[in-house]
Order: structure tokens, then C-alpha cells, then sequence
């Protein structure tokens, strides 16, 4: 029996009645008139909130005299249901405007640090043969939580697909759910974070980083593995690589989507893209990497 209808209506009233501290779509911070700025990519299912998640790192490295501003489109909106999003005409849309932002950037900032979270990466990379010298001789790049560059299928779409899925535009999309006893499949299937530092103690919640709605008494995202990685396919195409920038690489060595692959197949991922580079591998989750030492420790590379 499919509950799809249930689930639509269940996301739908997420958008409207739920409150996240990251997920939304404020994209600028800071001053405009300062020597240095940060530009954030989110990746698949992100948000340009997001970037405040970093907030703490930033500002211990950059200081406050920094003017920040996030990859913005109406198209990807928090407000916008992702299987709206994810077309080729809106991947066209969005290496535009990274173009367009990068670009008008560089001719105003001394220093400009590039930071990609996730698959953001790529679209990075799909844009980075339209930057301009200008941008390109005094920009840096961050990548937070290396993501693949392709998904592999999961044994559980079918399953859920017949709970809550159905097809958009050719590709098959179902939702799955997050719950802390789910990590024993996949570890980026845990719904919340118990950090600890230096006798700080706090806990996270995946929902105000990544959208996720209520439903049968869980929390559930929606994700098509075959309109992702048709995406990714799209952009990596058309896409002029390796990158010949500093890049400054953050990786989780527990991360659920690289589906148990070795260090050494990282390793050999990043030398494919990224000709400058320097990686720090963390024992963690995907999304959990993401957290204030590691980013810290991965943004004081940049004086090393």
C-alpha cells in the first residue's frame, strides 16, 4: 500500500510549520566593505543557512571584518520541495550564477575563500572554467565533507518506494527515514549528535541542517539516487578539471554515501579533481563532520 499522498502532504506542512536554526535562505552576513569574503556552495539538498553552522570556526580564524555571502536561488529555495529542484536547466542556472557572484567578487575583495560542502564541489567544478583570472589568482578552496561523484543503489528503494515513492520526470523518488537506531545501516541515517570538547557539551539535530519532515512518528527526507547522480553526470561532462587552486579538503572516513570505499579510493578521487591540495580524514559521519575542531583544525592548514 502506498502512502505517497501522506507523505506530500506530511512535507508540505514541514515547510510551513516547522522551525530550523540553519535551513533557510539567508545569504549574506557580514561586511561588504571588508578586505576579505567567504562565497558557500551547498550541496544536494542545501541551503545557503547553512554557512552559519560555521560560524564559530570563522569567526575564530577570520575574525568579524569579513563580509560572507551563499550561492542563492529562487529555484532552491528552503521553501521549495527538492524534487522541484533538481533539473538540468536549474544546474545551468546555478553555475551562472556562481559564475556571475564569483566573478563580481573578485573585482571587489582582496581575498576570497571558497567554501563547498558536500556535492557542492561539483558544482563548483562546473563553473570554475567560467572564473575569471582575477577571482582565480586570489581565491582558496574549502571543501567540507568530501562527497562521490556518483551514487551507488541501495538495496531499500524498492522498499520504500513502494511505501511513499513515485516518479518525476523519469526518476524514481522515495523517502527514507532518520532515527539514532538506524545508524547500524547506514551511519548517515542518525538523527542526532552528542558532541563533546573540551568539557562542551551539546547535542545537534539533523533537521536544522538538512530539511527533513514528520511523519508515522519519524523523521523522512526525500532522494532519487538516479536524479542525483544524472545531475552530477550532467555538470562532471561539461566540467574542466583538475582544479589548480589551494584546496584545503575535509573528509569523513565513516561517511555513509562512499559505501565503505577505502581511503586510498579518496585519495585517488580527490588527485582526479583537485591538482593543490591538502586533506584532513576524520573517523566520522558524513553530516557530523562537520563539526567546529574539525573545521577549525581544517582551516588552520591555511598558514601551514
Amino acid at each position: 500500500m502506498s502512502y505517497t499522498k501522506a507523505f506530500i502532504k506530511a512535507y508540505e506542512r514541514s515547510l510551513e510549520v516547522h522551525y530550523r536554526y540553519f535551513y533557510d535562505d539567508f545569504n549574506e552576513y557580514g561586511n561588504k566593505e571588508a578586505r576579505q569574503a567567504i562565497y558557500f556552495i551547498g550541496g544536494i539538498g542545501g541551503v545557503p543557512g547553512q554557512i552559519r553552522f560555521a560560524f564559530p570556526s570563522i569567526i575564530k580564524y577570520f575574525g568579524t571584518d569579513i563580509y560572507i555571502r551563499s550561492l542563492s536561488l529562487k529555484e532552491f529555495s528552503a521553501k521549495e520541495m527538492i524534487f522541484n529542484k533538481y533539473t538540468l536547466e536549474n544546474m545551468d542556472k546555478r553555475r551562472e550564477k556562481i559564475v556571475a557572484d564569483l566573478n563580481g567578487m573578485g573585482e571587489k575583495y582582496q581575498s576570497i575563500t571558497i567554501v563547498a560542502s558536500s556535492n557542492g564541489f561539483y558544482d563548483f567544478l562546473y563553473a570554475y572554467a567560467g572564473l575569471s583570472r582575477q577571482v582565480l589568482s586570489k581565491s582558496e578552496l574549502i571543501w567540507c565533507a568530501v562527497a562521490p561523484d556518483h551514487f551507488e543503489a541501495t538495496r531499500w528503494e524498492g522498499f520504500f518506494y513502494r511505501i511513499n515513492g513515485f516518479t518525476k520526470d523519469g526518476h524514481r523518488w522515495f523517502a527514507f527515514p532518520n532515527a539514532n537506531w538506524l545508524e547500524a545501516f547506514n551511519p548517515e541515517l542518525k538523527l542526532t549528535h552528542q558532541w563533546k570538547f573540551q568539557g562542551i557539551k551539546k547535542t545537534f539535530y539533523k533537521y536544522d541542517l538538512e530539511f527533513r519532515f514528520r511523519c508515522l512518528g519519524l523523521w523522512w527526507g526525500y532522494t532519487s539516487v538516479d536524479c542525483f547522480n544524472a545531475m552530477l553526470s550532467y555538470m562532471i561532462k561539461k566540467s574542466v578539471y583538475p582544479i589548480n587552486m589551494k584546496s584545503y579538503i575535509l573528509v569523513a572516513t565513516n561517511d555513509g554515501y562512499w559505501q565503505g570505499k577505502t581511503k586510498n579510493d579518496i585519495e585517488r578521487h580527490l588527485n582526479r579533481y583537485l591538482s593543490r591540495k591538502q586533506a584532513i580524514y576524520k573517523p566520522s559521519s558524513h553530516l557530523w563532520l562537520l563539526m567546529p575542531e574539525h573545521i577549525s583544525q581544517l582551516l588552520s592548514l591555511r598558514g601551514s
